[in-house]
């Protein structure tokens, strides 16, 4: 409905009944336009299309598709379109399964003007009545957006800090916030900037609000992805799709920052969680992350438990006391770990005994911490049990609780390397599995499967190349054309049948790359193999 007209069209295969339906009414005085007319339903529903009327009248029979057929794609593509089939006495029984698709009404042939006026009258009053209910709910969601967007954002909130446990709960807030329930995947990224030293508080607040704006202004465009500042003013984003997605906008919120606002700025990028209670998780791995890629100078994105294991460490560290040692566990950094507790030891040889032992009482409630939040719990019962107390307090020097502390801090460190090896092993085997059975879908690509296993694109590539020793791109293509050979070799099919067989699309592209990879053409390859 348009400026208080109501828009209809007719929709016949002959002319006649589409020119009497027109002026068997003065349409104009029940303001009611009739914008188009068409001769079959394929012309309809382009002419729908184009002139969005609020009212269809349609024949029923009519080639290539009836008017029910049609009645039932318009309802589909736009519910608030009226259909109203018009029909000759012997498919009466036939237009009574309208009603079953969502017609408004049918018509007999020949029109009546009085039952086609009362019926235009009853159509004008429908549509004005949706018109007016939709126009005051949008009016009463416009006054509800503000307070919307605050509530909403207190709801992310609670979502990264962890403050609600119940789980059916935070499904409902997410489905009334975001109209649709949850897809089972998200990821935190978290984005701070380093200013100068002794920076004034207003320079500060400044790049503050000119960094959310920056990636505000990057996902404008992206679905999925909402951005938010933290209680210690970092930047958040949070992601329902793929972490990859958060990898690549990290780079670019730094490209922006550094070219715009003349600072850096270091993005974390937690791992993706497949349930709302662990969205904390996702959040604290963020933050660890980042605050792991500010020690080795900004202007760069880190994911936590992937980029974060193969930085080269040879940066002297300042971190605070057993914060450090943990740190350097928890990612696996077994000799960084032992060199912070020898540190940490040397700088304390004067303290009394009791402080090295409240230090060590410490340190292993630390690490019973960080296990029981990396999941390893199998560690801390073998491991961190109530008998590595009983051997803390038998030690009699500074030395020898140095020495228990590092052998700790091996295990664990050993044991988290051991575990994510043991995982990354796992997750390429399945992948490979994978792809032996699904290599003929057209749809699988790195993308599709990184979705299916929910991996970022970059981390899988790149575990794929290091246990594989082939990209995973390579692999997928060296499948295809493999059985494209093989194909070959069974029958004589066209070049185009066998690229759709091996799941490639293009059969253009599959002849370029089948000679790329066998080192010959199609042609070449079959004159040769009937020789």
């Amino acid at each position: 409905m348009e400026h208080g007209r109501i828009k209809a069209i007719a929709v016949d295969d002959e002319v006649n009944p589409r020119k009497i339906l027109q002026v068997l009414l003065d349409w104009h005085s029940l303001g009611i336009e009739f914008v188009g007319e068409a001769a079959n339903c394929n012309e309809a529903l382009d002419l729908i299309e184009a002139v969005r009327p609020n009212i269809v009248f349609t024949d029923i029979n009519m080639p290539y598709m009836d008017g029910l057929e049609l009645a039932k794609l318009i309802r589909e593509r736009d519910p608030f379109i009226k259909v109203v089939i018009l029909t000759a006495y012997p498919e009466f029984e036939y237009a009574k399964q309208s009603v079953k698709i969502g017609v408004h009404d049918f018509l007999l042939k020949p029109l009546q003007p009085d039952v086609l006026r009362k019926l235009a009258i009853d159509l004008k009053d429908v549509i004005e009545k949706e018109a007016a209910h939709w126009q005051e709910y949008r009016k009463i969601q416009s006054e509800l957006l503000e307070n919307t967007q605050e509530l909403r954002e207190k709801f992310l909130m609670d979502l990264l800090v962890g403050t609600t446990s119940n789980g059916e709960q935070l499904h409902r807030r997410f489905d009334y916030f975001f109209g649709e329930s949850f897809r089972a995947c998200c990821s935190v990224a978290v984005l701070d900037f380093q200013s100068e030293p002794n920076v004034e508080e207003e320079r500060r607040l400044n790049l503050s609000i000119g960094c959310k704006r920056a990636v505000e202004f990057l996902v404008q465009e992206r679905e999925g992805i909402h951005v938010l500042q933290d209680n210690g003013g970092r930047i958040v984003m949070i992601s329902w799709e793929q972490a990859v997605e958060l990898e690549a906008l990290g780079e670019q919120s730094i490209r922006i920052i550094k070219d715009k606002l003349n600072c850096q700025a270091t993005v974390g990028v937690g791992g993706v969680c497949d349930n709302l209670l662990r969205v904390k998780h996702s959040y604290k791995e963020a933050l660890e992350a980042l605050r792991y890629g500010k020690l080795f100078g900004g202007d760069q994105v880190i994911s936590f438990g992937e980029d974060i294991r193969l930085v080269n460490y040879s940066t002297d560290l300042k971190l605070s006391d057993t914060e450090e040692i943990i740190f350097f566990i928890k990612t696996g950094l077994k000799e960084q770990a032992v060199k912070s507790i020898d540190k940490l030891f040397r700088s304390l040889a004067s303290a009394p005994n009791e402080h090295m032992y409240s230090l060590g009482v410490h340190f292993i409630s630390m690490l019973n911490l960080a296990m029981s939040e990396l999941g390893f719990t199998q560690l801390r019962s073998s491991l961190l049990n109530g008998a590595v107390y009983n051997r803390m307090f038998g030690c009699r020097t500074t030395g020898d609780l140095s020495q228990l502390l590092s052998k700790l801090a091996e295990d664990a460190a050993d044991y988290v390397q051991g575990t994510r090896m043991k995982k990354t092993n796992q997750i390429v085997h399945d992948v490979l599995s994978y792809l032996t059975d699904e290599f003929r879908n057209s749809e699988v690509s790195l993308g599709s499967v990184s979705q299916k296993f929910h991996l970022n694109s970059s981390y899988l590539s790149r575990i794929f190349k290091q246990e594989v020793g082939q990209g995973f791109t390579d692999y997928l293509l060296k499948l295809r054309i493999d059985e494209a050979v093989k194909l070959m070799n069974e029958a004589d099919w066209k070049a185009y049948q066998i690229a759709e067989k091996v799941g490639i699309k293009d059969p253009y592209y599959f002849s370029h790359r089948f000679k790329k990879v066998t080192g010959v053409s199609i042609q070449e390859y079959k004159r040769t193999s009937q020789i």
